[in-house]
């Protein structure tokens, strides 16, 4: 940890503790309060490691086997910052991956990700003000479905959600002027971007979030652009190499995405709606509309009612920042990691709201109470799906065409996706099953067939006109953020 970072974590935790009583306990009490709370934090921190190494067993899925590809021609670690240029290369997951090597465990290879996930539990608690807003929200982000999710698979999630905390408490310690955290911070925006390039949303936000308290404060352009050069200078700086690496490689080599799907106001909904529903664990009959809407009408009607400085970001970033991916029409929105960022605000949002209840006592303490209790029984109801299921079972699959030695042929509606998983569970197991593509599947006539989709819409059997039919053999079932369907069918003629 940086010494900013060092220095963040004590300023913190020590305002969170004289807030404890308003009575200024006796230095004995003192202490004893802030042992016991140190005690739950770790105990939280605790809950959320286990949570995240129960979520890293199973198969790799498409995404993770897909990084771990692509480190596969390099031939040095340099490499992987202008080489690889392609949308699924999260550097730092990455860096890791190259390290511990394609053979390893899926414990190890996910190892980097419980490890930031982690962290990210222990960071939510720091960064909040109050004993209680800190185990609200330190327990939220340990038991959130989609934070555990994603601090279990071997991408760059778990980092970009850790860094934006971060980089939101030493943006406000830069602000308040509270020592030098300029380096800090662009030290935190650098190993976000190194994380996840969707780090440019957090920038965003809190670019902002700055220019908006600069303009409250000084009424003058030239005063909020000069704050913003001084702030988030050192942080253009220390990014300025990555990018640099980043274009000169897409120059070179070209530049890879994974997929586009059009922007559309439903795909929009399915996203950052199911996000919300994830995080809180509400039921899938309550549309993404009516969880955008309530989430946007709560967060701006405290913003409009709150002195807390926070309140302006967490309107900027639950409520701005999806609006602005909205009107700019972006890709891919249907899938609910592109709202992480908003999403790891709002759950900060909702820790620090539980704590004011539990600090205001009476009712309100009650009611805290019952929506802490609430939102974590949810969610493990949704870890337990989870668990059940994972990510799917992909290994089984390619064990059960490659169980008689012989190397098997398969054929697919999905090459690419399909193709590269196979491969994947084939050579960890010294087997071999080459695929027939789709327009040589009557001549060749695999022996396999995998359709990947609903696994509820595929049939039973499989017929082409060459007299060639399939009937299902098994299947791989996942559940949540991650995974492919896949119905196997073995040949019958």
């Amino acid at each position: 940890m940086s010494k900013g970072g060092a220095a963040l974590v004590r300023l913190d935790t020590s305002t969170a503790l004289a807030d404890l009583s308003v009575d200024r306990p006796e230095p004995a009490a003192f202490r004893q309060r802030s042992v016991g709370l140190v005690l739950a934090i770790s105990a939280i921190a605790l809950v959320g490691l286990t949570l995240r190494v129960l979520g890293a067993r199973g198969n790799l899925w498409q995404d993770e086997i897909w990084s771990i590809s692509l480190l596969g021609p390099l031939t040095s670690i340099d490499q992987i910052f202008w080489r690889i240029n392609h949308d699924n290369n999260h550097f730092l997951n990455s860096i890791y991956q190259y390290v511990v090597g394609p053979a390893a465990a899926p414990l190890i290879q996910r190892g980097l990700s419980i490890t930031l996930g982690t962290c990210t539990v222990i960071a939510a608690a720091v960064i909040s003000r109050g004993r209680w807003a800190m185990v609200a929200s330190g327990l939220l982000f340990a038991v959130s479905y989609p934070m555990v999710h994603y601090g279990s698979e071997a991408r760059g999630y778990a980092g970009l959600v850790l860094f934006t905390l971060v980089a939101v408490a030493l943006l406000e310690r830069r602000l308040d002027k509270q020592g030098s955290y300029g380096i800090a911070l662009a030290a935190a925006i650098l190993l976000g971007f190194l994380s996840h390039l969707t780090m440019v949303e957090t920038v965003v936000v809190l670019t902002a979030w700055t220019a908006w308290l600069s303009w409250q404060r000084s009424r003058s352009l030239a005063a909020v652009n000069g704050e913003l050069v001084q702030v988030f200078l050192p942080a253009f700086l220390a990014v300025l190499p990555l990018a640099v690496a980043i274009v000169a490689g897409a120059r070179l080599f070209g530049f890879n995405v994974g997929g586009f799907s059009p922007f559309s106001l439903e795909t929009f909904a399915v996203g950052y709606g199911g996000m919300i529903r994830y995080f809180f664990g509400l039921p899938d009959w309550i549309s993404g509309w009516i969880c955008i809407a309530a989430v946007g009408v709560l967060v701006l009607a405290y913003a409009g009612v709150s002195r807390d400085r926070r309140a302006s970001l967490y309107a900027i970033g639950i409520v701005g920042l999806p609006a602005l991916m909205a009107v700019a029409h972006l890709p891919n929105l249907e899938f609910p990691r592109y709202f992480l960022v908003s999403g790891a605000l709002l759950l900060l949002w909702a820790g620090d709201m539980i704590g004011r209840g539990f600090e205001a006592g009476g009712t309100r303490r009650l009611c805290a109470a019952g929506a802490l209790v609430l939102v974590a029984g949810s969610s493990m109801t949704l870890l337990a799906r989870f668990y059940e299921h994972g990510r799917g079972s992909y290994s089984d699959i390619v064990d059960e065409m490659t169980r008689s030695g012989a190397a098997a042929t398969y054929a697919t509606n999905a090459e690419f996706r399909t193709g590269m998983v196979v491969d994947y569970f084939a050579a960890r197991t010294n087997r071999k099953a080459s695929l027939v593509t789709q327009d040589k599947i009557c001549a060749e006539r695999a022996d396999w067939l995998i359709l990947e989709g609903d696994l509820q819409k595929q049939p039973e059997r499989v017929a082409f006109d060459c007299a060639l039919a399939y009937e299902r053999a098994g299947t791989s079932v996942f559940w949540g953020l991650s995974g492919l369907g896949w119905t196997l069918y073995s040949r019958r003629d």
